[in-house]
């Protein structure tokens, strides 16, 4: 298996019209964009905490990294709205744990 690096860097205009494209793939693709290059914190992370409850688990993954990116970036979220989703997250996908408990992780370590 070989990995291909992929540039997650992107506008914050590509971000938005690659959530609303119904794709799996390109959301996940624009919520690490915007954990790793949005500039309005508060914005970014709303736009996180909304797409933790889509039905997609790639989608709920990358809004959990993205959170955690945020956290580590910005030196704070809104810990009583993003802590108790993330827990949502771990009852929902219970795949996802591991995920959530590194961005609590990175939640603790940098806010």
């Amino acid at each position: 298996m070989s990995l291909i690096y992929q540039d997650p860097t992107m506008t914050h205009d590509r971000a938005l019209r690659l959530l609303a494209s119904g794709s799996d793939a390109e959301t996940a693709a624009a919520l690490i964009s915007i954990g790793l290059n949005e500039s309005d914190r508060i914005w970014a992370q709303n736009t996180c905490l909304k797409h933790l409850e889509a039905e997609s688990e790639l989608v709920v993954a990358a809004a959990v990294t993205a959170l955690g990116h945020i956290a580590r970036r910005h030196g704070e979220v809104d810990k009583e709205s993003v802590i108790p989703a993330l827990e949502t997250v771990k009852t929902t996908f219970s795949a996802l744990a591991g995920v959530v408990e590194d961005t609590l992780d990175d939640i603790h370590a940098f806010t």
